[in-house]
């Protein structure tokens, strides 16, 4: 297994994120705050501006938490948010947030079955594997701030269902099973295993092998990553890349042709370029490219970071452009929305050990 971090990491993260805020200026309003172009930031008009969008999205997603700590009967989104709080510093137990991220860790704890599956109130299509992935990612990067014996107990259950239910070619799908995969569902329960693995909870080396095996065979010659096999969509493609970076194999030999198909998408509010899953997609297309760094991060990063501060609503969310997600996956959701658009903008802030470098 390549990845091999500990959860100090967690302590080091937050110093480090919190030395490169601390010269932010003062808040100034939404109008303010969005630049005409990119190319006249200066390094603090970036910070000022991306931290003044997060914390107006942080903003919204506290108001619309349930009194029951959730925001959906789904706990994608849930998740979502929770790790929209952490990825801008905020931890359990401390801060303004302190009762919003307690309360939406023990909503999810609630739903954990004895098998380990987070068992959804609301499923809107898709089986429980997506949120599965996503709420065992929020346990684990909550388990590096937090050693409640409780979120331990959970995690380490949802790591093992995770391990059991790996298909023979070494992936994952809607179903808590081992009969078949595809890489949408299959890239968030790496993500998850490489944060457990960051906590401290160990991952079987062979699990992360087959993981690895299964997203090189989803590799297509021309460049890119398939559903189900080799091929070249937007958002697998995205994911498959940050899949190979996350688990240690930043230099196979599948990501260039990968990496270069991402950036030859178009950067624009809409479906262009047949991106379909729009917040999805740019989730793991701004992991993949901060991953590879160098000319990859510097064309993407500052195009994908002005469309979403300008294009964030005056209440500090974020809607669904045309010709996007899906409702099959998650329903109408403004809160799955806004946590994805605040987490691609948290990628400058590095507070969340699963997806640095």
């Amino acid at each position: 297994m390549r990845f091999a971090h500990t959860k100090t990491i967690y302590c080091l993260s937050i110093a480090i994120a919190a030395s490169c805020l601390g010269y932010v200026t003062p808040r100034v309003n939404a109008q303010e705050s969005k630049a005409t172009s990119a190319e006249i930031l200066t390094n603090e008009a970036i910070i000022e501006a991306v931290t003044t969008s997060v914390d107006r999205s942080l903003e919204y997603l506290a108001n619309n938490q349930r009194p029951d700590g959730a925001w959906d009967g789904n706990n994608a989104p849930n998740a979502l948010a929770l790790l929209a709080f952490m990825g801008r510093g905020h931890v359990p137990g401390r801060g303004p947030y302190r009762d919003v991220i307690e309360k939406g860790k023990r909503f999810i704890l609630r739903t954990q079955n004895a098998e380990g599956l987070f068992v959804p109130q609301r499923n809107a299509g898709a089986g429980p594997m997506y949120q599965q992935g996503l709420a065992t990612l929020a346990l684990a990067e909550m388990y590096g701030m937090d050693p409640d014996p409780e979120l331990e107990a959970a995690l380490r259950k949802a790591v093992d269902l995770l391990v059991r239910c790996q298909s023979d070619k070494g992936g994952w799908r809607y179903q808590p099973r081992k009969s078949d995969e595809d890489l949408s569902a299959t890239v968030m329960q790496i993500v998850a295993l490489r944060a457990a693995n960051n906590a401290e909870i160990p991952v079987p080396a062979k699990t992360i092998e087959k993981a690895v095996a299964y997203v090189k065979a989803c590799a297509d010659p021309k460049g890119g990553y398939g559903y189900q096999g080799p091929g070249r969509k937007p958002q697998t493609t995205a994911a498959g890349a940050v899949s190979l970076q996350l688990l240690g194999y930043h230099e196979d030999e599948t990501i260039p042709g990968a990496l270069d198909y991402l950036a030859s998408l178009p950067v624009e509010w809409g479906n262009g370029g047949n991106i379909s899953y729009y917040y999805y997609f740019h989730y793991y297309a701004i992991q993949a490219n901060y991953q590879a760094g160098g000319k990859y991060w510097a064309d993407w990063h500052p195009r994908v970071r002005e469309l979403f501060i300008n294009k964030q609503n005056s209440d500090g969310s974020w809607d669904l452009p045309g010709g996007s997600e899906g409702e099959n996956v998650v329903g109408p959701n403004k809160i799955y929305w806004t946590s994805m658009a605040t987490l691609v903008l948290e990628i400058y802030m590095h507070f969340l050990p699963a997806y640095q470098r």
